[in-house]
């Protein structure tokens, strides 16, 4: 039995969220997931650990970012590129 403020699964597309509140409607029963914020059919989910989170680094070569800029002026500088940009 899937609990209020426990994880969840939904089973036909493995999204997993913690359970917020449960709506009953026509009979049936959907519970609504923080991850989505949208409700499910109790019937397709099941219970699931809490997701872990992978945190990334993003790390910026400012040096590599600098070689890529000075390439860029001198191209326009020595006339591969325009500086001119537009139609007409």
């Amino acid at each position: 039995m899937i609990e209020k403020g426990k994880y969840a699964r939904y089973v036909n597309t493995g999204t997993v969220g913690k359970v917020v509140e449960f709506l009953e409607e026509d009979g049936r029963t959907y519970a609504l997931l923080d991850s989505t914020d949208l409700y499910y059919d109790i019937d397709y989910l099941e219970e699931a650990e809490e997701p872990i989170v992978k945190k990334t680094e993003i790390k910026t070569d400012i040096e590599s970012d600098r070689q890529s800029q000075e390439a860029l002026m001198d191209s326009v500088a020595s006339g591969e590129m325009s500086e001119n940009i537009g139609g007409g």
